[in-house]
């Protein structure tokens, strides 16, 4: 089991996440924090930095420099290529934007877990990315992206709709697109394709 901490100013933001990486079976949230100092960072093996304001992001050095073997993923806002390389060298290990889709999100965590880097696709197209654009999958609105994993891993119209806080009838209108854009017509299909395609792990 892997613990995650979250350091965010926004408690609407570290509900979302806790709630997400709490779904996972090898991951559980271990710490919701305000600041880098209000707990021991050396019990967490992995720091989700949401960053509020430029400022924040001061602290990925001063942490990384304090918990060398502790790994850093910063969800934060739209930077230049030059601001994200240099965030990565002062010690993170992945790089995310906020309105990633959740699968990215815990895509990412689980690179750094196993000490890849990873950079959002949208600033820096990752290989997996770069090999969809012949396929249907980059046509997909954000939140027709959001619903795919549920459907893969077979979750109920009724539990996807909590989930995303939609209702059952919006979720098959998303299940119907989805399966209509990526020309599937059955969920084993779709799951040989996401398996294929790296956008979920066996």
């Amino acid at each position: 089991m892997s613990h995650i901490g979250l350091l965010s100013q926004s408690s609407s933001l570290k509900n979302r996440i806790t709630f997400l990486v709490n779904q996972q079976p090898d991951l559980t949230v271990e710490a919701q924090l305000t600041t880098p100092y209000e707990t021991t960072l050396s019990n967490l093996d992995l720091l989700l930095i949401i960053p509020d304001q430029l400022t924040d992001y001061d602290w990925i050095a001063d942490i990384h420099r304090d918990c060398p073997l502790l790994k850093l993923v910063v969800l934060g806002q739209r930077l230049e290529r030059y601001q994200v390389e240099h965030l990565l060298d002062a010690g993170a290990t992945a790089y995310l934007l906020q309105d990633a889709p959740n699968h990215e999100i815990i895509f990412a965590v689980k690179q750094a877990l196993a000490d890849q880097r990873y950079v959002d696709a949208r600033l820096n197209p990752c290989p997996t990315r770069l090999n969809l654009i012949s396929h249907s999958y980059t046509c997909l609105s954000k939140r027709e992206v959001e619903v795919f994993p549920y459907m893969v891993l077979g979750y109920s119209n009724k539990e996807i709709a909590a989930d995303l806080f939609i209702s059952p009838k919006t979720v098959e209108a998303h299940k119907s697109n989805v399966m209509r854009k990526l020309h599937m017509h059955s969920r084993p299909e779709l799951v040989r394709y996401a398996l294929q395609n790296n956008l979920i792990t066996a």
